[in-house]
């Protein structure tokens, strides 16, 4: 019986040595929930790809086979949508890693998302964005302004109070998607600030020094986790304070969205 023992831990050896890991995954549309069919799917640097697969990737699942350990790159595309990547690693310990990949339609509008399970995702429309004045090195939104518009009967030009929307009402714990249009590759930041009242005076905003403005409370900012989830799409989650409240999102250091919203 001994001498078989060499024998078999070589083959033990040969098998360990022989020991390939795997990835798998599904390509995902996150503003729908629903998978993408059809995609191309590749791992960065290998020769892995879905376009060597008879027939594709009809239900948008892939698996590929014979990994060294490693820490490797997923990629997947389709026409027509975004290109979207993860990073999956293989180990001794986990020969077998589970990684899904979202791309979205390219027609998507840029803005902020709320998704909806069983439904498409919700956009929170920035009905604020004309409340918001350019400041220098600050964000607000006015209270109200006045314009001229015309009265269709007398068409005639007439001045009229735009009062500030109510802010949009989202549950404490979000999680939402904020999609934008740039080449630029840096992470989004998402900050919450509690609203406080204050004088156009003590901002720099071209206004009058006594228009009433509602300002960020910079001092109790709420930082909320921001991650990539497809290219120029960041997913925004966190628990937010109660109350009114703005959400600024920045990338490297400039305001890039403004929203007011009322967490529930």
């Amino acid at each position: 019986m001994k001498k078989f023992l060499p024998v078999i831990a070589t083959c033990m050896l040969a098998l360990a040595a022989c020991e390939k890991g795997s990835v798998s995954g599904t390509v995902m549309d996150p503003f729908t929930g629903k998978t993408v069919a059809l995609p191309t799917v590749y791992v960065k640097g290998t020769t892995f790809s879905s376009q060597k697969i008879p027939g594709g990737l009809p239900e948008g699942k892939f698996n590929f086979e014979g990994f060294e350990p490693g820490t490797y790159v997923v990629e997947a595309g389709k026409d027509k949508y975004s290109r979207g990547h993860a990073e999956f690693t293989i180990s001794k310990g986990n020969m077998s890693a589970t990684q899904n990949v979202y791309v979205y339609r390219l027609d998507v509008t840029p803005g902020l998302y709320r998704p909806i399970e069983g439904s498409n995702a919700e956009k929170i429309t920035n009905d604020w964005a004309i409340w918001q004045p350019t400041c220098k090195g600050s964000f607000v939104l006015r209270a109200k302004f006045t314009e001229e518009v015309e009265n269709p009967q007398t068409k005639k030009k007439e001045k009229k109070d735009r009062m500030l929307p109510s802010p949009k009402n989202v549950p404490a714990n979000i999680v939402a998607l904020y999609q934008l249009k740039t080449s630029v590759s840096s992470p989004v930041e998402a900050t919450s600030y509690p609203i406080i009242e204050d004088l156009a005076k003590n901002h720099d905003c071209g206004l009058d020094a006594k228009e009433k403005l509602f300002a960020p409370n910079l001092d109790k900012g709420t930082k909320l986790s921001s991650s990539y989830k497809s290219d120029n799409l960041y997913e925004i989650k966190g628990t937010l304070p109660g109350g009114k409240q703005l959400l600024a999102l920045n990338q490297d250091g400039k305001l890039v969205g403004l929203y007011y919203l009322n967490a529930q």
